[in-house]
């Protein structure tokens, strides 16, 4: 696996099969009358039925995709936030592994039907 494919799938790791799962966990515990924002949202999805509840957190995995795909994008110099104009050069143990960041997530999480 190359370096730029290793950098893209520990991210995807971590943001998907990480990040993903610790939401979906904390935003199904009980309901109560804490004013956290976990608690706020875990409240208003316990109004809701499982299909609908399967839905939203399906939502958060497309939220979390757009934000990388905008930061891998920025990387590879495809991607022009307001106010970042200049060129990034992004190595890993001296290897060059930007200008496909963005491809390889982008295929990484269509394989994992993150757009479902």
């Amino acid at each position: 696996m190359r370096g730029d494919e290793k950098f893209v799938a520990a991210i995807f790791d971590e943001l998907f099969k990480k990040n993903i799962e610790q939401y979906k966990e904390s935003l199904s515990k009980p309901v109560n009358n804490d004013g956290d924002p976990y608690a706020k949202a875990r409240n208003a999805l316990a109004k809701l039925g499982d299909d609908e509840r399967s839905d939203v957190f399906n939502f958060f995995r497309v939220i979390v995709a757009d934000s990388a795909s905008v930061v891998f994008g920025t990387l590879d110099g495809i991607h022009f936030p307001d106010g970042i104009n200049g060129d990034f050069l992004v190595t890993c143990d001296g290897e060059e592994i930007q200008g496909d960041l963005l491809d390889i997530f982008i295929e990484k999480a269509q394989s994992e039907n993150v757009y479902r």
